[in-house]
């Protein structure tokens, strides 16, 4: 088998059609397509088993331990493949995703392969959302949610991989819910394999589509980040520790009658995110939703950092 893909599910009846007719398209590839399912009760799992009888490359898999992590693990003993691919289900992929990959694996310029991804939102807020995180100003700079070019990278989403280099650097580590893929690629790198993005791999990642399941899900990466860097020594980005940083300033303000000048900052964050949100090319309305989602990016990450250290 020259392609396996290793893809978690958890209640995604929305996505699963979708999903599975772009991860089992022929493009060429001989590869299998690997349904890890963490306990789905929306249907799910019975959909699986109907498009089964559409595409003879599509199984279906348990995962009792339910998370995205063990999924890559539990898909990874089942796998067969030259090159494997771990792929989220909130998304839509080219005909070509995986030709692209396993054409650029193959001719040996690097170790792991993924692309840009494109983010979109269903619903306003969602668009809203999806603007702010392809924003350097809400993100940082993580290369695949800002940048289009072709590059080595630090990491990458959706990402294809030398199954032989998996075996050499070792399986995702199952005590993160969350960051997982960071912390693997980030022993990658030390191995000194090579992680490239190239933008002909074109993926549309679904991002959520309210404030608070936003908040919920960066609380998440930034609560697991120190456990990460605690992990992986050398791992830390300036990125990582400016949210944390706007938190406390943002908690310090109790002692904001000592000068005026304490709330310069603020200001200044409140005007820059005021003239990025303008820039947003939807309709006003989503304009003035791309307004709250800077200080929730930040806060909750932020928050969840500090919270995340605090355990460590």
């Amino acid at each position: 088998m020259e392609l396996s893909v290793i893809c978690p599910s958890l209640n995604e009846i929305n996505f699963i059609d979708q999903l599975i007719d772009d991860l089992c398209a022929n493009d060429g590839l001989e590869k299998e397509v690997l349904i890890l399912d963490g306990g789905s009760i929306d249907g799910t799992v019975d959909r699986v088993r109907e498009l089964q009888k559409k595409y003879s490359c599509l199984t279906l898999i348990s995962n009792p331990r339910r998370t995205s992590t063990a999924a890559f693990n539990i898909g990874f003993d089942s796998a067969t493949g030259q090159y494997i691919a771990f792929v989220g289900a909130h998304a839509r992929y080219s005909k070509d995703y995986f030709k692209f990959g396993a054409e650029v694996l193959r001719s040996g310029v690097c170790d792991v392969v993924g692309g840009p991804l494109e983010q979109q939102g269903k619903t306003d807020v969602g668009k809203a959302i999806a603007y702010v995180m392809s924003s350097k100003a809400g993100v940082g700079n993580t290369e695949f949610r800002t940048s289009k070019e072709r590059m080595y990278v630090d990491s990458v989403a959706f990402a294809i991989y030398k199954k032989s280099m998996i075996n050499e650097v070792g399986l995702m580590d199952e005590s993160l819910p969350v960051n997982q893929d960071d912390e693997f690629h980030y022993r990658v790198n030390s191995r000194g394999f090579k992680i490239m993005m190239i933008p002909e791999m074109k993926a549309i990642y679904f991002v959520r589509d309210s404030y608070l399941k936003l908040f919920k899900q960066y609380f998440r990466y930034g609560l697991y980040k120190p456990l990460v860097f605690k992990k992986v020594s050398g791992s830390v980005r300036l990125r990582h520790l400016i949210p944390s940083a706007f938190v406390l300033y943002l908690a310090s303000f109790p002692l904001s009658f000592i000068s005026s000048w304490w709330f310069a900052p603020l200001l200044l964050y409140i005007l820059l995110t005021f003239y990025i949100s303008i820039g947003c090319r939807e309709k006003f309305g989503v304009k003035l939703l791309c307004i709250p989602v800077f200080p929730i990016l930040h806060i909750s990450y932020g928050s969840g950092f500090l919270l995340g250290l605090f355990k460590k």
